[in-house]
């Protein structure tokens, strides 16, 4: 009887924690999808010339979270680095540096787009050919990852 006792109130008890941990769980979860408002859509990758192992990638950032964000840092399981670069107009010319970061503010979208603000991809694996996907993996200044794939597109027509 008294071995029945003790293991009611350990069954009571756990229950107890168990209903604690699953109430606050959901509040939880809200709470860190608020934060993490950051999502990027349409990437594509421009397709490298031949004999090249370096090209760029494109998509659009959205923050609609109310906390600005940045990309801090960027992947691509095709190139062995990717940096975060902006094209800057100096006098009559264009440059490409990289950047530390880039800035998404609460509620904008940033775009990353050919002539401004892009990822480079150095040391392509193999040849990026038009069809092609690569997944690129984006990663925040909160910690956050945000991965998708991107496909490849042909470099006629583009600038």
């Amino acid at each position: 009887m008294k071995n029945a006792r003790s293991l009611s109130r350990r069954l009571v008890a756990l229950s107890a924690t168990v209903l604690t941990a699953t109430m606050i769980a959901p509040v939880s979860h809200t709470m860190q999808g608020q934060e993490r408002a950051v999502t990027a859509r349409d990437a594509w990758v421009r397709e490298a010339p031949a004999g090249r192992a370096v090209t760029a990638a494109f998509l659009l950032l959205t923050n609609t979270g109310s906390t600005a964000r940045s990309v801090v840092s960027a992947a691509c399981d095709a190139a062995e680095t990717t940096e975060l670069h902006e094209m800057r107009r100096t006098g009559a010319s264009m440059e490409m540096a990289p950047v530390p970061a880039i800035a998404v503010a609460a509620g904008q979208t940033v775009t990353l787009k050919p002539g401004g603000l892009h990822l480079m991809l150095f040391g392509l694996k193999h040849p990026l050919t038009a069809g092609d996907t690569v997944r690129l993996t984006l990663t925040l200044d909160d910690g956050t990852r945000l991965s998708l794939r991107a496909p490849v597109r042909a470099m006629q027509g583009m600038p």
